[in-house]
């Protein structure tokens, strides 16, 4: 019976981090959004492919820093 418990207790506390991580990502979006555009700009000027990948770094890399 307790493993009932402690199932439900462990996925609650995942679904309110999920939520939480989530929101927190979404909220951080437009700065991401500016970032990346200044970063296509600047690499472009170099590669177009490099600057292809610097966008999908910027997200990446924003998303790490959601998560941690």
């Amino acid at each position: 019976m307790s493993t009932g418990f402690v199932t439900e207790y462990i996925l609650n506390k995942i679904k309110s981090g999920a939520t939480d991580i989530a929101v927190n990502y979404i909220s951080a979006l437009p700065i991401m959004i500016g970032v990346s555009i200044g970063v296509y700009a600047l690499l472009n000027m170099i590669s177009k492919t490099l600057a292809k990948f610097g966008v999908v770094g910027v997200f990446v890399y924003g998303a790490l820093i959601v998560i941690f």
